[in-house]
């Protein structure tokens, strides 16, 4: 695992109340964000001109590092919301022997398949690489069937009272030990939902605004998402720009054909500026895009299984991976 405090800690070991970071604020560990880009160059020309997205630098190297204790296990893995560009599971897949299984309710989340082979040359992958384009909330996954899930800031997506039941639904499909990993922007004392003049993922806005995504503080944390999960809370960690307001100055403010021009260099801006915390950045001047959030774990209590899965003639539930890719 990385070096500094936040990372100091294993999967099985670190709890919510870990005690003082060595710094008010901790810088993103230089080696792992690296490990991550350099995976992300190889899913593509383009990927590697639009560089990894700010907020993923410091979400993405995180989670890799909370989850590298169980590299060298037999793990079934489960990322939501992939959509077509997320590394998460591509990661995995090569550097890992885990069952992997993306679902999204967007078609595109089938070029999932695409990343998946370009980053595998011509290693076979397909027995153990499945992309499901189905709703969270409809899909047919049984419970207790995957060891680790993720959900990379997806679940300020979901419209309503469906963030508690996405949370709520996700519980459900994690096995009894097994790890419930997501991000999800925050800004302390300002939660906010933002509505847009634009289709947002298949969403027509003919009728009018449509529903984008929503900033959570901690008492709606709390309560729309870690509560109706049912799940022990393992770890948090908040990130963001505590100094130089980078993402929104450099990024953000900055008209898109200039941005275009040095995007691929997010992760550089990144290592520079953005940061751990145990407090979350609060700003009432908080743009809607932002790279402020927070990074959570959630472990299932062992006394909590549902029905098991059918099992295999290796001891393995056989049902999850053998699912359509899609509804068509």
């Amino acid at each position: 695992m990385g070096g500094h405090a936040i990372f100091a800690r294993s999967i099985t070991d670190c709890v919510v109340n870990h005690g003082p970071l060595e710094e008010p604020v901790v810088k993103i560990d230089g080696t792992a964000l690296a490990e991550v880009c350099s995976h992300h160059r190889r899913m593509g020309a383009r990927l590697r001109f639009k560089g990894l997205a700010y907020e993923r630098c410091a979400e993405l190297p995180l989670v890799i590092d909370w989850l590298r204790p169980l590299f060298d296990k037999r793990i079934r893995y489960l990322d939501i919301g992939s959509g077509g560009e997320s590394a998460l599971p591509s990661f995995f897949l090569r550097h890992t022997s885990w069952d992997i299984v993306c679902v999204d309710k967007c078609a595109w989340v089938q070029r999932q398949y695409e990343l998946a082979r370009r980053v595998m040359n011509e290693r076979r992958f397909r027995h153990r690489f499945r992309v499901i384009n189905q709703d969270l909330l409809t899909t047919k996954l049984p419970a207790d069937s995957f060891d680790v899930i993720t959900s990379i800031s997806v679940i300020e997506h979901f419209e309503g009272e469906t963030d508690s039941k996405a949370m709520a639904a996700s519980a459900r499909l994690l096995r009894p030990g097994g790890h419930y990993v997501f991000t999800t922007p925050v800004n302390e004392g300002h939660f906010r939902e933002y509505y847009v003049q634009r289709p947002v993922y298949g969403e027509s806005c003919a009728a009018g605004p449509v529903y984008y995504q929503r900033h959570y503080d901690s008492a709606r944390l709390q309560s729309r998402l870690i509560d109706p999960t049912g799940l022990d809370e393992e770890y948090r960690v908040f990130f963001g720009d505590f100094g130089f307001q980078c993402f929104e100055k450099v990024f953000s403010a900055t008209p898109w054909p200039i941005r275009t021009l040095y995007r691929w260099a997010q992760p550089w801006f990144a290592r520079k500026f953005l940061s751990y915390s145990e407090t979350p950045v609060s700003r009432e001047t908080m743009g809607m895009n932002t790279a402020s959030g927070v990074i959570v774990v959630l472990r299932k209590p062992w006394e909590s299984a549902a029905q098991p899965a059918p099992e295999g003639r290796d001891g393995r539930p056989i049902d999850y991976m053998c699912l359509p890719d899609s509804d068509a």
